[in-house]
């Protein structure tokens, strides 16, 4: 079973989008308006930023500011990171932690195809643990976890390396990973 999907699995596809040039008074209505906390900002069509809604009250009240006086370009997070619809899932969610942010744009050929919320990625990942857990569940009685007398089997889980749920995770011993069978014969014709 694969838990590395691709983010066109789970990306959301309607994204509110406002022109850089829209007042924040503007951009709250449409954030209300279709129930979402973040707006991609666009100039001339093309993703240059994001304000969230904590941008949003952050800015106007620590300044005491009218929120029709300021304009998206002016609260913005730019550059804005970006990922593809092809991206793997954990491999966002680890960009997206290192970067501390809590939403990426989806972008393919210079179009804005979806977004992806770290809430995106936590019911995926809360998905995939009930269903492992389920799956271990079913399988302890037919093999016990734990070292067995091979020497490196470990028993199972999930590989570190491909994310697959293996039911014979070996360590690998020089990345010190607990990898599936494929990876270690993988990593080990890498290593010749």
């Amino acid at each position: 079973m694969e838990t590395d999907i691709p983010l066109s699995q789970v990306m959301v596809r309607e994204v509110v989008k406002g022109d850089e040039e829209l007042n924040l008074m503007d951009a709250a209505k449409l954030m209300r308006e279709h129930d979402v906390d973040s707006i991609v900002v666009l100039s001339n069509g093309e993703p240059v930023g994001i304000v969230t809604e904590g941008d949003i009250i952050s800015e106007l009240v620590s300044k005491d500011i009218k929120p029709s006086t300021l304009k998206l370009k002016d609260i913005m997070t730019t550059p804005i990171i970006t990922a593809s619809s092809n991206d793997r899932l954990f491999g966002i969610a680890k960009k997206m932690a290192a970067k501390r942010i809590r939403k990426i744009p989806v972008i393919d050929n210079g179009e804005l195809v979806g977004i992806v919320a770290d809430r995106d990625i936590m019911s995926v990942s809360s998905e995939m643990n009930s269903i492992l857990e389920e799956l271990l569940e079913i399988n302890v009685e037919r093999e016990p976890l734990g070292i067995e007398d091979e020497g490196e089997r470990m028993g199972q889980g999930i590989c570190e390396k491909c994310g697959s749920f293996s039911y014979y995770l070996e360590m690998e011993i020089e990345g010190g990973l607990m990898v599936c069978e494929s990876c270690k014969e993988e990593m080990e014709m890498e290593a010749e």
